[in-house]
C-alpha cells in the first residue's frame, strides 16, 4: 500500500472507529485520558505499520480492536498503583462483608445473653467484656470463685449450644463477639 493510500486508510478507520473504541478502552482503563492515548497510540502503530494489509473491513476493525485491548492491558500492567487500588478495593470489600456478619453474630449473640439468667449474664460480662479475674467477679458478686466458674461454664455451653453454626465464635473471637 502507498503513503498516501495509508494515510487515507488509517484517516477513515480513525473517523469511523475511534470513539468506539476509546469506549472500549475506558471499560479497561477508567480514565478518559489514558483510554484516547492508548487508542491514539494503536492507530500510529498501525499507520506506522508498512505491512498491514486487511482482507477486508472486518478483519481490519478485530485487529484494531485487538490492539486496543492489549495496550489497554500493558498500561494496567505498568500501573503498580491501579493494581494496589484494584487490591485494597478488594480488602475493603472482604472488610465489609466480615464486619456485616459479624454484627449479625453480634446481635444473636446479645439477644441470647438477655436470655440468660442475670447472675450469669453479668459473670460472662465480667469475665469477657471487662477481663476480670475469676477472684474479682466473686468479690464484685459476692459469691464463691466455685459458683463464678460453674456460672460461667454453663454460660459458655449455652452459648455453644445456640450457636454451632459460628465455629469462630467458639474460639478466638468470643471476646470480641461478646463485647465491643
Amino acid at each position: 500500500m502507498n503513503p498516501s493510500a495509508r494515510d487515507k486508510e488509517t484517516k477513515r478507520l480513525f473517523e469511523k472507529y475511534a470513539k468506539d473504541l476509546c469506549s472500549y478502552a475506558l471499560g479497561f482503563l477508567g480514565n478518559a485520558e489514558d483510554a484516547e492515548d492508548a487508542v491514539q497510540d494503536v492507530f500510529m502503530r498501525f499507520w506506522e505499520n508498512t505491512d498491514a494489509r486487511f482482507a477486508d473491513e472486518k478483519a481490519a476493525k478485530t485487529y484494531l480492536y485487538n490492539s486496543v485491548r492489549n495496550a489497554c492491558l500493558d498500561l494496567l500492567d505498568k500501573k503498580p498503583v491501579k493494581r494496589h487500588s484494584i487490591d485494597q478495593l478488594k480488602q475493603e470489600i472482604v472488610e465489609e462483608e466480615t464486619a456485616r456478619y459479624d454484627e449479625r453474630v453480634f446481635d444473636d449473640v446479645q439477644r441470647e445473653l438477655s436470655l440468660m439468667p442475670e447472675q450469669t449474664k453479668r459473670v460472662i460480662t465480667c469475665v469477657f467484656s471487662k477481663g476480670m479475674k475469676y477472684k474479682e467477679v466473686a468479690a464484685e458478686l459476692n459469691v464463691s470463685v466455685n459458683t463464678v466458674k460453674t456460672l460461667l461454664r454453663k454460660g459458655i455451653q449455652h452459648l455453644r449450644s445456640r450457636f454451632t453454626n459460628y465455629p469462630e465464635l467458639l474460639f478466638l473471637r468470643v471476646k470480641k463477639l461478646l463485647f465491643r
